[in-house]
């Protein structure tokens, strides 16, 4: 069951935390992907303009998902954050929750 609040403002910790986690699970897993293709011999992992292939690759991969999903929460957190506080300014905004069975409501 869904539930709408409204809500003034969401924080910036808040934000960077959805950003934070939805682009870390997916570059991460894409580039798992990406270091199992390096595994077998193609140039899908570089790293400083040079391949790595074999198990370097597959071994490098995650951190470089990594590498790349923080740089893509700094900059996309910071423009979300910055658009959302601009958008408050505004109006408020409505959210869809979706509220556990055993929770009492509100």
């Amino acid at each position: 069951m869904f539930q709408e609040i409204t809500v003034k403002r969401v924080s910036a910790g808040t934000l960077y935390k959805l950003v934070a986690i939805g682009s870390s699970i997916t570059f991460v897993l894409f580039s798992i992907l990406m270091g199992c293709f390096a595994l077998f011999g193609a140039h899908t992992v570089t790293w400083n303009h040079h391949p790595l292939i074999g198990v370097s690759g597959l071994v490098a991969s995650p951190f470089i998902g990594l590498f790349i999903a923080a740089i893509f929460t700094i900059f996309l957190g910071s423009g979300m954050v910055f658009g959302l506080w601009l958008y408050s300014k505004f109006k408020p905004m409505t959210l869809l929750v979706r509220v556990p069975d055993s929770a009492p409501s509100v």
